[in-house]
C-alpha cells in the first residue's frame, strides 16, 4: 500500500468537491471493434501493475490500496452510440464518487460501427492530466503494444508543492510571490462578475468539437509570426467569445474580463516527476480591457505580454499561495456553501478558463492516426468559472472539449461560444497582425 500527504491543491480541490463533484475525464478514440473482455482484463492488469487502486483519506494523508488479485476486479462499463458520448460525460461529471467505494476511476467503452471510445472518468483530486495520460498509455499499450508496456509501479507523490516547486526549487521569490498575489487580488476588483442567482447552480454539460484539418498548423504559424504562444492565441479567441456570450455584468467600476489558464507544473521544478502519479497543477490569469476586446491585434499582444511576464516571474508556481488562501478562507466561512460560492464569484470572477495540451511529443503520436484516431480531454469548471475549454492537439488534429454550467450558459450560448472560437481560429492567416 502506497501513501502520501495531501498537497495544497488536493486539499483545495477536496473543498470544491463538497460544492459539486470535481471530476474530469480523458478519452481515446480508437479504430476497429473492441474486445470488451480483453479491455477489462487489461484495465485491471494496468491498475495492478501500476500499483493503483482504491484510495483512503485520513488526517491530511491518503493511501492507495493496490489491486492484488484478491480485491474484486474493476468493471469497465459498455455504452453504445457516438451520440451518447457527450451525454455520458455530462452525467459522469455531475455524479459524485462513492466515498464508501473510494475507487477514483470509472472506466468505460463506447461502441461505434468501425471505431470506439475508451476512457476513464476520474476523481480529479487524486490525479492531474499528466497522471491520467500515463494511466491511459499503459492501458492502451497492453492492448496494442505489450512489449512497450511499463511493469514497474508508478510513484505516489510523497511530498507537496513547497518541496517540489517552492522558491528553492523554481525560479520565483517568496516576497515577489506574495506581492503578485496582492496585485492579482487588486486587479480583479475591476473585473466583471456574473451577478445572476444561477451562478450557485453547478450542474454542467459537455460538448466536444473537432476543428477542420490543418487548423492547428495555421494557428502555430500565426503564433510564430506574431511572436506569441499558441495558448495566447487560444486565450484571445476565448476572450472574444466570452465577451460576447458569457453573462458577465459590466458596471462603471468593473469593465475588464478575466480568463484563467491551468498550468502543468511538473517541468517547472528540479525534481523528476515523470513517473509520479499525483496532482501538480498551478494557474495563471489574464485580464482583458474593453478597448483591447474590440481590437484583435491589441488583445492578442496584451494577453501575450501578461502570459510571458507571469512565466518569467514564476506566477504558476507561486499560485500555491492563493490556493492556501482559498483553503483558509473556506474554513473561516465554516465551509458554508453559499458563502464560499459568493467568495469565488466576487474575488475570482473568471469568465472562462483553458487547459491546453499538445500531445505530439508524447506516446500518443506514435500510434496516431491508426489505431489511435483522437485524444479527448474533459475538465471541470469548479466554483470559479462558468465554462472551461480543454484543447488537445495530436498530429495535425485539434479538438476542444467545452464544459459549461447549464444554469449560467444555455446550450444555445455554448454553441455560439464554440462557433465563435472555431471561426476565429479557422480564419487566421500566418501574416503578422497589426
Amino acid at each position: 500500500m502506497s501513501a502520501g500527504k495531501l498537497n495544497v491543491f488536493q486539499r483545495l480541490v477536496r473543498q470544491w468537491d463538497e460544492l459539486h463533484p470535481y471530476n474530469a475525464a480523458q478519452i481515446l478514440q480508437v479504430r476497429g471493434i473492441p474486445d470488451l473482455d480483453r479491455w477489462t482484463n487489461d484495465w485491471n492488469r494496468t491498475l495492478r501493475e501500476m500499483g493503483l487502486g482504491r484510495v483512503r483519506v485520513y488526517d491530511g494523508r491518503f493511501s492507495v490500496q493496490e489491486l492484488n488479485g484478491v480485491l474484486e476486479p474493476i468493471h469497465v462499463r459498455a455504452i453504445a452510440g457516438r451520440c451518447e458520448l457527450e451525454k455520458h460525460i455530462a452525467i459522469e461529471l455531475n455524479h459524485p464518487f462513492d466515498a464508501a467505494d473510494d475507487l477514483p476511476f470509472r472506466p468505460f467503452i463506447l461502441f461505434e460501427r468501425d471505431r470506439y471510445y475508451v476512457g476513464v472518468v476520474y476523481h480529479h483530486w487524486i490525479a492531474d492530466s499528466a497522471s491520467i495520460r500515463m494511466l491511459l498509455r499503459e492501458w492502451f499499450l497492453r492492448q496494442f503494444d505489450p512489449a512497450r508496456a511499463r511493469r514497474e509501479r508508478l510513484h505516489i507523490a510523497p511530498r507537496g508543492y513547497w518541496h517540489n516547486f517552492g522558491p528553492h526549487r523554481s525560479r520565483w521569490e517568496l516576497t515577489e510571490g506574495l506581492l503578485s498575489s496582492v496585485r492579482w487580488s487588486s486587479r480583479f476588483k475591476r473585473v466583471r462578475r456574473i451577478e445572476i442567482p444561477e451562478f450557485s447552480k453547478f450542474e454542467v454539460r459537455f460538448s466536444v468539437h473537432d476543428l477542420p484539418a490543418e487548423t492547428m498548423s495555421a494557428v502555430k504559424a500565426f503564433a510564430r509570426d506574431n511572436h506569441v504562444t499558441v495558448n495566447d492565441v487560444f486565450l484571445a479567441a476565448m476572450a472574444e467569445a466570452c465577451n460576447r456570450f458569457v453573462p458577465v455584468t459590466e458596471t462603471p467600476k468593473r469593465q475588464d474580463l478575466a480568463l484563467g489558464t491551468i498550468v502543468d507544473l511538473r517541468s517547472r521544478g528540479t525534481n523528476d516527476l515523470s513517473d509520479t502519479f499525483g496532482m501538480f497543477l498551478g494557474f495563471t490569469s489574464v485580464i482583458c480591457r474593453p478597448d483591447d476586446l474590440q481590437n484583435w491585434s491589441r488583445l492578442l499582444q496584451h494577453i501575450a505580454r501578461q502570459s510571458a511576464s507571469q512565466k518569467r516571474t514564476g506566477v504558476p508556481e507561486a499560485s500555491m499561495i492563493r490556493m492556501f488562501a482559498g483553503i483558509v478562507a473556506a474554513k473561516m466561512m465554516g465551509m458554508n456553501r453559499e458563502k464560499i460560492i459568493n467568495f469565488y464569484r466576487k474575488r475570482i470572477p473568471l469568465a472562462g478558463g483553458i487547459s491546453n495540451i499538445n500531445l505530439n511529443q508524447s506516446w500518443a503520436q506514435d500510434y496516431h492516426p491508426d489505431p489511435l484516431m483522437q485524444y479527448i480531454r474533459v475538465s471541470p469548471t469548479g466554483p470559479m468559472m462558468p465554462l472551461v475549454f480543454t484543447t488537445t492537439t495530436l498530429g495535425g488534429t485539434l479538438n476542444f472539449g467545452l464544459t459549461y454550467r447549464e444554469a449560467v450558459i444555455s446550450n444555445e450560448r455554448a454553441n455560439q461560444i464554440a462557433q465563435h472560437f472555431t471561426s476565429r481560429l479557422v480564419q487566421l492567416d500566418s501574416a503578422p497582425c497589426g
